[in-house]
């Protein structure tokens, strides 16, 4: 086995011609003033891992020494990465690009007889480290750039090739250093050597720890907003994403599980073009001898994969996925896998790709026309004829769902006058509709549909993402004529009212969304801040003004720090930084509920929080509250590894998260954080991370057990995998009914919230019946799939539970509150827990004598 991979190696690192015989024997004419990715890099394509600045100046090499290559930069990383993506063509087309642009997206909407060529994109490495697509990226470039054969020049004639080569700069990065740095010289290719096995997070996530490839629909970060605004300029007709797997398993292409298969996407796509290209997958890899397998594991449900997104613009998405060496050389159950022969899979798959849309070009211009053609009439037949929508209340929030849906090129009108109907008001100028009866019909649906009907049960990731239901936004459906005012053709920027100047307080209501930014902006200004527990009317500078729980206060002869003049300027300052109203009150005394001067209005503590990350911690879900406060709010939060723990002074801290995973914290570290949690901290808890804090008796509620029939009937052995498949719950939406009188619901105006579940924590009620902050339904399943063995265990149980812990509480989740950063309807329960966690006691002069 040693002296197989040894072999491979040498071979490579040998020359020239042993790399040009490896990955592509077939193509004999190069041009050789073509530098080649070796002689550029100064080591063969597979010896070494790539670092991303190297691979962007080798792509505008390739431009500078060729009239086949244009590099264009569309944007950045949040690490300032730049992202680019080479248009590769004939120097004929490189001469009229726009031109192309033009009449091919022409095509979608109209029948064109013009010889337009057809427009293509291969996108790799969307996971930093499944890094063999990245180095294939090269290769095709380079054989694309070079190569002077008939087949390539007939290519470049009659396409545009748009190549990507990394989907993920930061992720990838981060691989690459690791997989360098602990190279062996010879390679070792043991699994347990630290080169296979990257310390957490890993180079999988970005900079926050997200997985990219789930944020096509999403459009949360600037690699994915950077992505997008280009595939719009270009809506390509086939797209490749290419990832990696187990190191034990050999390529895998579509076309994938038919019974997944997303079923509002016309089938034509599924039953003719699909299986007809993984002919020619099929045809490349048996070429080279390379093992695979098609009609399994994967899925097309989500519209927000890399390999799916496209299928619902008239185009085709096709999923690669590579056995991973992981480093350089790693052995398996057969024999090593070396990271030149992975690369060599991605790169024959890349080229079958160019090869078989051009090939079948017919075949996708007649795609895209019938689509078109299909799902106009689908949107002429649907009973729904809008959706109308909008949180007056919540401007921020209805703004960021308006961007969201620009993103994906809906169009949204606003709502001329204000409209009252199944018992919502939607106000002018704060609210939305979006026809159904638009272009993009599809992608309407899968931003406002509750639930769609499947044909399986088993999901590779969520079950149902309804846009409108994470932003938990009031909607309508319309079913008569539109009331559309004028189309909405910039990115929504609320801008407040002028601020007036008070002499005895200021309120800003929680409703909106950036409210917690301003929050937190007055307290690092050492700006008195407080809450209100009761409704209040009062009085403002433009008249009577009525607000809910929650309200923050500002007084004005109570601060410490600032008088109130240098308090105006701050608030001014706050009010545009924030794109938020405040409100100037001219009386103490209010026309109705609590005065200001109430013991129900509380004092907020600026937040210190700590965060535990490390091995065993939840990646995803640590990032996401990072991102959160990062960007949303401007906040800092201390992210500890769970190893350095016992040198950590809990007492700079009044917060700490806790987030899911297996924490590996001894009797004394557990007896620290119990002994801190009674002098007054708030531990605030989600999922598995729940069951931790349960488990190790830092709460005193408890998880529902997860039942299990001790005699299950015998069944085949082949059956296992979909009977408890079934069982899992991959991501489905529910219905809470939140108190939104407590301090976790503070901000909310509507008791019926949707929330997100993905995981087995079930919470039962406390006995305190003032603690069940959030309950599940009898009946709550909102949208997506839940097998019936789980019914039961989650209606009536506990979303959010707050139980008291001596001077301290912990808030305990049973989902996650800021699930992919897409859940602005639930963000605002974390960040509750986070303001006013210190305050979900009963405040000790309502108590009475």
């Amino acid at each position: 086995m040693r002296l197989f991979y040894l072999a491979v190696l040498l071979a490579l690192s040998h020359s020239l011609f042993a790399q040009q015989q490896y990955f592509y024997p077939e193509g004999k004419n190069f041009n050789k003033e073509i530098l080649t990715p070796e002689q550029f890099l100064g080591y063969p394509i597979g010896s070494h891992h790539t670092r991303h600045d190297k691979v962007i100046e080798y792509f505008k090499t390739l431009d500078k020494l060729s009239d086949r290559v244009t590099v264009e930069e569309i944007g950045e990383s949040y690490e300032h990465r730049t992202q680019i993506v080479a248009k590769i063509t004939s120097p004929q087309n490189q001469s009229r690009l726009e031109d192309i642009r033009t009449k091919h997206l022409a095509q979608a909407t109209r029948e064109s007889t013009e010889n337009v060529p057809l427009v293509i994109q291969l996108g790799y490495n969307v996971h930093g480290n499944e890094p063999s697509s990245t180095e294939s990226a090269m290769l095709t470039a380079y054989y694309l750039t070079a190569n002077e054969d008939p087949e390539t020049t007939q290519w470049l004639n009659d396409m545009v090739i748009l190549v990507d080569p990394v989907y993920n700069p930061d992720g990838r990065d981060r691989h690459t250093n690791w997989a360098n740095m602990h190279k062996g010289m010879p390679p070792v290719a043991d699994p347990f050597d630290r080169e296979h096995n990257e310390v957490w997070p890993g180079g999988r996530t970005n900079h926050y720890w997200f997985d990219l490839n789930r944020d096509w629909f999403l459009g949360i970060h600037p690699e994915s907003r950077n992505r997008l605004r280009f595939f719009h300029q270009w809506r390509p007709y086939v797209m490749t994403d290419h990832h990696e797997m187990g190191s034990n398993s050999t390529f895998y292409f579509d076309p994938g599980k038919y019974s997944s298969n997303n079923p509002i996407v016309p089938a034509y796509l599924y039953d003719t073009v699909y299986p007809k290209f993984g002919e020619y997958f099929s045809k490349a890899m048996n070429s080279i001898g390379s093992m695979y397998f098609t009609k399994e594991a994967f899925d097309k449900l989500y519209p927000g994969y890399g390999s799916s997104y496209v299928n619902f613009y008239g185009g085709i998405g096709f999923l690669f996925e590579q056995a991973s060496s992981r480093g350089h050389v790693q052995n398996t159950s057969t024999i090593p896998i070396t990271f030149a022969f992975t690369i060599r899979n991605q790169f024959t798959a890349s080229l079958a790709a160019v090869r078989a849309s051009l090939a079948e070009k017919s075949l996708l211009l007649n795609l895209r026309r019938e689509f078109y053609k299909t799902t106009k009439s689908q949107a002429k037949a649907n009973p729904v004829k809008g959706y109308m929508f909008g949180d007056s209340q919540d401007i921020t929030r209805t703004a960021a769902f308006v961007n969201m849906l620009r993103l994906h090129k809906i169009d949204v009108y606003n709502v001329p006058k204000n409209i009252t109907a199944n018992g919502k008001t939607f106000e002018a100028g704060k609210a939305y509709v979006v026809p159904t009866e638009q272009e993009n019909y599809l992608m309407v649906r899968s931003a406002f549909e509750k639930d769609i009907n499947y044909t399986d049960s088993l999901f590779y990731d969520a079950s149902t993402w309804s846009m409108v239901q994470a932003f938990n936004m009031p909607v309508v459906e319309i079913k008569g004529a539109l009331t559309e005012g004028v189309q909405v053709t910039e990115d929504v920027v609320y801008k407040p009212f002028p601020l007036i100047k008070s002499n005895y307080a200021y309120v800003i209501s929680l409703t909106d969304y950036n409210s917690y930014k301003a929050i937190f902006q007055l307290l690092t200004a050492k700006v008195i801040t407080q809450t209100s527990f009761k409704r209040f009317t009062a009085n403002t500078a433009s008249g009577p003004k009525s607000f809910t729980y929650g309200t923050v206060v500002i007084p004005i002869q109570q601060q410490n720090s600032v008088d109130s003049d240098e308090l105006f300027k701050v608030l001014q300052s706050i009010s545009q930084s924030c794109a938020i109203d405040i409100h100037s009150v001219t009386s103490g005394f209010n026309p109705a509920g609590i005065d200001l001067g109430s013991a129900s209005v509380q004092t907020i503590k600026k937040p210190e929080v700590l965060m535990l990350i490390g091995a065993g911690v939840s990646g995803g879900e640590a990032g996401e509250v990072w991102h959160l406060l990062d960007q949303r709010l401007g906040m800092p939060i201390t992210k500890a590894d769970v190893t350095n723990f016992g040198t950590i002074n809990l007492n700079e801290y009044n917060t700490l998260v806790i987030v899911s995973g297996n924490y590996n914290l001894d009797k004394n570290a557990v007896e620290k954080i119990k002994t801190w949690i009674n002098g007054g901290g708030t531990i605030i808890s989600m999922k598995t991370g729940t069951e931790w804090v349960i488990k190790q008796g830092l709460s005193k509620e408890k998880v529902q057990p997860i039942d299990t029939l001790k005699n299950k009937p015998r069944t085949n052995f082949e059956d296992s995998y979909y009977i408890e498949g079934a069982k899992e719950m991959g991501g489905s939406i529910f219905q809470v009914d939140l108190d939104i009188s407590h301090p976790i619901g503070f901000g909310f105006t509507d008791r019926k919230v949707p929330v997100y579940r993905n995981g087995k924590t079930f919470i039962k009620p406390g006995n305190n019946p003032y603690s069940t902050v959030a309950l599940y339904s009898a009946n709550p399943l909102i949208g997506g799939y839940l097998h019936k063995s789980n019914i039961k265990k989650v209606a009536n149980s506990a979303a959010i539970q707050v139980s008291a812990e001596g001077q301290g509480r912990a808030i305990l989740f049973s989902d996650n509150p800021n699930f992919r950063g897409f859940w602005y309807g639930t963000n605002k329960l974390f960040l509750n827990a986070l303001f006013f966690g210190s305050l979900t006691t009963v405040p000790e002069s309502q108590v009475g004598e």
